[in-house]
């Protein structure tokens, strides 16, 4: 055999010789014992904790940006089986119908986003803090596009 140990070659060391039980068909686990109390030392860990009752965004926004987010994966999905179908099967008939409808959902989420954007841009002015610093900036703007003041 190959793995035969031949006279010449040394003894080699083996970690698990000494945690070999013979009782057992396997090895023992040597019991590790601390000083400290297990309970005490569980006890001085401090779990922390995240409010997840709050987010930083209004739902309005929330709602818009996931809805734009489903109908986008949504769009990109149908283009790009529709082109597939297009390609590999030649099926003009289903690909073409797809690739229209994803289309139309690209569309949908466009037209949806710029809907949100005029919404939001008509709010009144004392609900964006912003507001009066780009008024100030707005009333130093050039009059000519070249940026001299006039």
């Amino acid at each position: 055999m190959v793995f035969d140990r031949t006279e010449n070659e040394p003894e080699e060391w083996d970690p698990e010789e000494e945690l070999y039980d013979p009782d057992s068909d396997g090895l023992t686990i040597p019991q590790v014992t601390t000083e400290d109390d297990p309970d005490e030392a569980t006890s001085g860990i401090d779990v922390p904790s995240v409010s997840t009752d709050e987010t930083d965004v209004p739902s309005d926004v929330l709602q818009a940006f996931w809805a734009l987010v489903l109908v986008i994966n949504a769009a990109l999905f149908v283009v790009s089986l529709g082109a597939l179908l297009l390609v590999f099967e030649g099926d003009v008939t289903r690909g073409g119908t797809l690739v229209g409808s994803g289309i139309v959902l690209f569309g949908l989420a466009g037209r949806r986003y710029r809907t949100f954007r005029a919404d939001s841009d008509d709010e009144p002015a004392d609900s964006n803090p912003g507001d009066e610093d780009r008024s100030a900036d707005d009333a130093t703007e050039t009059t000519s596009g070249d940026g001299t003041q006039a």
